[in-house]
């Protein structure tokens, strides 16, 4: 698979890929940054602005999800 675009080849951009998926992170969001983040996304239309994509948060607050992801986890959860 060699796709030579600019120099670059496919295998050289996935191991950059592999290798960047790979590194530890230590940059965290604050709860309150993931808050205020999400609220300006929803605010500018950006997600949860779809009928079936509404964003929706846990009872606890602590996590996000569209409607559909929850149909999909109670679709499985219930074909088990």
């Amino acid at each position: 698979m060699m796709m030579e675009d600019d120099g670059v080849s496919l295998e050289e951009l996935m191991a950059q890929l592999s290798t960047a998926q790979e590194t530890k992170t230590t940059a965290r969001l604050s709860e309150r940054n993931v808050v205020e983040l999400v609220s300006k996304l929803k605010e500018k239309g950006l997600v949860g602005s779809q009928e079936d994509n509404a964003l929706l948060h846990t009872v606890t607050g602590r996590e996000y999800l569209t409607e559909r992801r929850l149909r999909e986890e109670v679709r499985g959860t219930v074909d088990r």
